[in-house]
């Protein structure tokens, strides 16, 4: 008889990981305008705040994911929360704008292993006993957590402190370990799973047979296509959101809007229907299969990016609202995909997809900022949509092809 899933206190200890662990990512796109005037930069140049980080991110996923493997789910996730807040106290101590990106690469260093090890500890204690809810709810927490970074980071500028929005993050991740320690439930599962001899690697958590497994691990992740396609859906996914959403803050803050750092952090208010529309969306999943929910979710997304061209306040927040529940929808398609393809290996798969996510991230910041210096806003929502659909469009192909039938 399997064992029973985990339960409510257990959902919610992985919210938690869900909120603190996005906090951090991008809650400086509120005050990228303030960045800019304060350090005399660019908006390419502002949004490397954004883009270093992503990028760190991106190329540690598959280590964080071995790490989650070998070391334990819960101890890698409390290590990362905790040690996050070093880098983060560092950031608001700046006093230029190259070492406020080293710093913010720094976070992005320490982000990876907690969403790593948080996706496998979910694909493998719930299995199929609800994992599109469960991750659905992980994803929700993200984006409270994302929401919740970008206001206070708005809401310190506008005070005219924004070194105060690092300090505050830095508690809040620190508090957030604390309830994960106490909250979580030990794995159950990963014993079963972790082949004989790995359990004893312990904190140290290194040798040969181990590094060995984990490189396996992640030529075998690498190479399945059904992973693959997710891979590519969360290159995507994250592309659209970071270039959207970086650069609209420079939209927003210049005529006809004129929007003040505080005011844009309220427009980040959008995320929170994420809140709603992604658990229901992870009952649709369970119901219908992740690519008919794909194929819906990324049409809502483009139709929303366009909308966002009418110059005006309602309607832009209107289209931002659409375009990012489509991307939370897609995200969590991909990610619940992840968890049931992924098999033994989860957090390696789970690291893989990650990269493939943030580098999508990285590149989405950078090239959108080369956009919005080439043909403004209209350049950056083009681009956006243009990725979309070609990725989209591969994701979808390969799921076809190569996934379960759903």
């Amino acid at each position: 008889m399997p064992e029973a899933a985990p339960g409510t206190v257990a959902r919610w200890a992985i919210a938690v990981v869900g909120f603190c662990a996005m906090l951090n990512l991008y809650a400086p796109q509120a005050i990228l305008p303030t960045l800019a005037q304060v350090f005399g930069a660019a908006p390419v140049a502002a949004g490397l705040t954004i883009t270093a980080t992503t990028l760190a991110v991106a190329l540690c996923g598959p280590v964080a994911g071995a790490m989650g493997d070998l070391l334990g789910r819960k101890r890698v996730i409390i290590g990362a929360l905790a040690l996050l807040a070093i880098p983060t106290v560092a950031s608001g101590f700046t006093t230029t704008l190259p070492q406020l990106v080293v710093t913010r690469f720094v976070q992005g260093l320490f982000m990876p292993a907690a969403f790593a090890a948080a996706l496998g500890y979910i694909g493998e204690e719930w299995g199929r006993q609800g994992i599109g809810r469960t991750m659905s709810l992980y994803i929700a927490a993200n984006v409270g957590g994302g929401f919740a970074g970008r206001m206070i980071g708005g809401l310190a500028a506008n005070l005219g402190n924004w070194r105060a929005c690092f300090f505050a993050l830095a508690v809040i991740n620190l508090c957030g370990a604390a309830l994960v320690w106490q909250l979580l439930p030990a794995p159950r599962r990963a014993a079963q799973l972790r082949p004989h001899g790995v359990a004893r690697l312990g904190a140290a958590g290194v040798g040969a047979a181990g590094i060995g497994r984990s490189v396996r691990a992640i030529l075998a992740n690498i190479t399945n296509r059904r992973l693959l396609s997710a891979y590519f859906l969360g290159f995507n996914v994250l592309f659209g959101l970071t270039a959207i959403f970086t650069y609209v803050n420079f939209y927003l803050s210049r005529p006809p809007f004129s929007l003040s750092p505080a005011m844009l952090g309220m427009v980040f208010g959008v995320y929170l229907i994420g809140l709603v529309a992604t658990p229901v969306a992870g009952r649709w999943i369970d119901r219908v299969g992740q690519r008919r929910m794909v194929l819906l979710a990324t049409l809502l997304s483009c139709v929303g990016c366009v909308i966002t061209l009418v110059a005006r306040v309602p309607i832009v927040i209107a289209g931002l609202a659409l375009f990012c529940t489509g991307a939370f929808i897609c995200q969590s398609a991909a990610t619940s995909y992840v968890g049931l393809m992924a098999g033994a290996n989860r957090s390696s798969a789970a690291g893989l997809y990650l990269s493939f996510y943030y580098m999508g991230g990285a590149v989405g910041s950078l090239l959108g900022g080369y956009a919005w210096a080439w043909g403004g806003w209209t350049a950056c929502v083009v681009i956006a949509v243009l990725v979309q659909a070609i990725m989209a469009a591969i994701a979808t192909k390969l799921w076809v092809s190569s996934g379960r039938k759903h």
